[in-house]
């Protein structure tokens, strides 16, 4: 089973979380090894920007390009390991209702939304600079995110095309996560030409097996 781990999981685990994210907004959630991060799209019809940074050292960090190289694929699957940027396994996806994640397109920023006729807001990457900031949490780079619920295609020429979510209320995945870590789960605009879902989302760091 994609959730089950090959090393020990702590005999004490700490308290289960849950928290929503308004459009917008972020949450920085704390998770240790063994425990489930669930992460569902309660409209059901928006994309969610996840990045993670090891507790231990915060220049290790959820890396989509290595994982990409590490599993061969620009696309997310059950029992794939999303791995570092120095690849080491941060978690597994062990549970996916929604079937389409992306580990290509880089964050929207302020800049790039006023060049796609949205300059009424802050982008991706500004919300997680606040979000860090009010958190005191100094990371000495800021990687790429995973784009959860995010369907691109590559076509034979090279584009990249995005497509507009169909709504599906509830979808949510499911990661083991194999080490201590502090995720930051962005309900943020998309620069990407396509529909923005406005519904917010949900995190929830639980220890069920």
């Amino acid at each position: 089973m994609p959730l089950l781990m090959k090393t020990p999981i702590p005999a004490e685990l700490p308290a289960e979380t849950t928290v929503e994210i308004a459009h917008g907004t972020a949450a920085v959630i704390e998770a240790w090894q063994g425990q489930l991060l669930t992460i569902e799209d309660m409209d059901g019809d928006r994309a969610a920007q996840l990045y993670a940074f090891t507790r231990a050292d915060p220049a290790e960090f959820l890396s989509p390009h290595h994982t990409r190289v590490f599993s061969n694929s620009y696309r997310l699957g059950l029992g794939m390991r999303l791995v570092t940027n120095r690849r080491r396994p941060l978690m597994v996806l062990g549970r996916d209702s929604a079937g389409a994640h992306d580990l290509l397109m880089p964050a929207s920023t302020r800049a790039s939304l006023a060049q796609a006729g949205r300059p009424d807001g802050q982008g991706t990457r500004e919300i997680l600079m606040e979000t860090l900031g009010a958190a005191r949490l100094d990371m000495p780079k800021i990687p790429d995110p995973v784009n959860l619920f995010l369907d691109v295609v590559v076509e034979r020429d090279g584009r990249l095309v995005p497509t507009a979510a169909i709504a599906k209320p509830g979808r949510s995945i499911t990661c083991r996560v194999l080490i201590d870590c502090r995720f930051v789960v962005i309900a943020g605009p998309n620069d990407l030409g396509i529909a923005d879902g406005r519904g917010p989302l949900r995190a929830l760091v639980g220890n069920a097996l």
